[in-house]
């Protein structure tokens, strides 16, 4: 200034701003807080309809009415491991799925007797997915593997149940396969009267996708969908998860 060096010093009091800032901050912790510990009760609340579900089956000696309570409680036990895993998460949001599907995988095989006769192969890449898709996937899971696992492998030694997910400009695929006796040309998850297929079904179009089932050497399901939250609005949900 004038021919002279200068040293200019501005000041501003900014305690209001950080204020503010610290306030977002504490804001932010409580709803993490908030989300992580509905999650833990949500799970829990869960596995005590299971329980429930669990005994009341141990009393009833009709054979259709003791599978039909049996199912339910698998389907429960197949939404638990999302919301343990959401617990678990940094993210209560969303979850790798390749963390969350070979766990689920390995729960729902886990229930049947003859799972150490059938070889699990996993091909699932690292991607993740919201809550709101994955409860109604993790649903349609369950009940895919629980039908493989039931009827695929009837008078067989061994077998082979590969599968497969991958996220391709937005589409997620989501393949299953299983090396046993075929499934009938009748079954279509669009017209079948059983309450699994029409559960599929229904989930499917809860997910915008489509499913089609390839019958060659043995069975493979292919379910495919848009990955983006938006897909899937609150009133539309079959299963909340909120």
């Amino acid at each position: 200034v004038d021919g002279k060096k200068v040293v200019q010093c501005n000041i501003r009091n900014i305690t209001e701003r950080k204020i503010a800032e610290k306030l977002i901050v504490t804001l932010f912790a409580e709803k993490e807080l908030i989300l992580k510990e509905g999650h833990h009760r949500i799970k829990n609340n869960m596995s005590t309809i299971s329980s429930l579900l669990s005994l009341q089956a141990e009393t009833l000696k009709n054979p259709e009415a003791i599978a039909a309570l049996r199912d339910a409680g698998s389907r429960i036990e197949s939404m638990m491991m999302l919301y343990e895993r959401l617990y678990q998460s940094d993210n209560y949001n969303s979850i790798s799925v390749s963390d969350y599907l070979p766990s689920l995988i390995d729960e729902i095989l886990s229930n049947f007797p003859n799972v150490e006769l059938i070889t699990v192969e996993n091909k699932i890449e690292d991607f993740r997915l919201s809550a709101k898709i994955l409860q109604p996937l993790g649903i349609i899971m369950n009940e895919l593997l629980t039908n493989i696992m039931k009827y695929a492998f009837i008078g067989m030694n061994e077998g082979l149940i590969r599968v497969c997910a991958s996220k391709k400009a937005g589409i997620v695929i989501l393949s299953i396969e299983d090396s046993g006796n075929g499934i009938s040309e009748a079954l279509d998850f669009a017209s079948s009267p059983g309450f699994g297929p029409t559960l599929v079904n229904m989930l499917t179009k809860q997910l915008n996708g489509s499913i089609r089932i390839e019958r060659e050497k043995g069975t493979k399901i292919v379910l495919e969908f848009e990955a983006e939250d938006t897909r899937i609005l609150p009133e539309q949900s079959l299963v909340g998860a909120h």
